[in-house]
């Protein structure tokens, strides 16, 4: 797993490992750790989905997605287009980043890890960098499949806010 770690978070992989999951088998395609963050690719825009864990663990855990990637990815997840300036893809992204947040709940309760999972919010923006608190940790996976480069991560610490 390519990460962006300032300091170690205990069951954070369960983030990473959950996109995988969801990829195969909401939209039948794979992703392989990636390098490159693909800012780049932002230019035209990206989709950024923010959810809250709480319980045993406390964190903001987010999900990235150029212009491109989103576009293919509700499609794939929808059965059919919708535009990337609709109403309907934030609300596209937001199903499939509470999926996501649903396989991590799973994941961590496999592993003893007990936490809710909030409703999702999402946002549009031209680029994705973390902005955090001094005293919170974060985690950034990079990832590159069929459908274009996407992102996942991390929040944690004494006040888990998040800018991307």
């Amino acid at each position: 797993m390519t990460a962006e770690t300032t300091i170690s978070l205990p069951h954070c992989e369960a983030v990473s490992r959950a996109l995988l999951e969801l990829l195969s088998t909401a939209c039948g395609i794979s992703a392989d750790p990636s390098e490159e963050h693909g800012e780049d690719v932002c230019k035209d825009g990206v989709i950024i989905s923010v959810i809250s864990v709480m319980g045993d663990v406390e964190w903001s855990i987010f999900l990235g997605l150029p212009k491109m990637t989103a576009t293919s990815i509700a499609e794939k997840f929808a059965g059919f287009a919708i535009p990337f300036d609709s109403e309907d893809m934030g609300d596209a992204i937001g199903e499939v980043a509470n999926i996501l947040a649903g396989c991590v709940k799973n994941i961590l309760d496999k592993q003893g890890v007990r936490v809710e999972i909030s409703l999702p919010s999402v946002f549009r923006a031209d680029g994705l960098h973390i902005l955090k608190k001094r005293d919170s940790q974060s985690m950034r996976s990079c990832f590159t499949s069929v459908i274009g480069p996407l992102w996942t991560g991390v929040i944690a610490g004494n006040s888990t806010g998040i800018m991307a």
